[in-house]
């Protein structure tokens, strides 16, 4: 499984990083949407983990939501699986990441055994998206 994980605080990056590798997948991290898209580019990742909150470490606003609709609107990624990941867990956010087309929403403090398990069940619908061409929510 490729797994691309975005978030801007560094600690979260490497706590999930070192998870996600110890199960046996591949990882790639950034901490910007235009360092995500880049490595979304060369990595094809199957599942992307965003935080939602970028906008606090770029001066030009993007954030997860820009995140998803810049991975949505390529070809070569509109059918990768992406995960809302953050703090903010109000019922108008889960709306939000809802309507916006994330394939789901994780809490934080995550717990990294469950999301380890999402992420691998996503990846298997994502395999499926891609082989039919669509984008359908898991």
């Amino acid at each position: 499984m490729r797994v691309l994980i975005v978030d801007d605080d560094t600690a979260t990056v490497s706590f999930m990083r070192l998870a996600f590798e110890a199960a046996g997948d591949e990882v790639r991290t950034a901490t910007t949407v235009d360092d995500a898209l880049r490595e979304a580019a060369t990595m094809l990742p199957d599942v992307v983990l965003s935080d939602l909150t970028l906008a606090r470490s770029v001066p030009d606003g993007a954030d997860g939501f820009a995140l998803l609709r810049a991975l949505r609107s390529d070809t070569a990624t509109a059918h990768v699986g992406v995960l809302a990941v953050s703090g903010a867990d109000h019922p108008e956010v889960l709306r939000a990441t809802e309507e916006r087309g994330f394939d789901g929403f994780v809490a934080k403090p995550v717990d990294i055994a469950s999301l380890i398990e999402r992420v691998h069940r996503l990846g298997e619908v994502v395999a499926e998206r891609a082989g039919s061409g669509g984008v359908d929510r898991a």
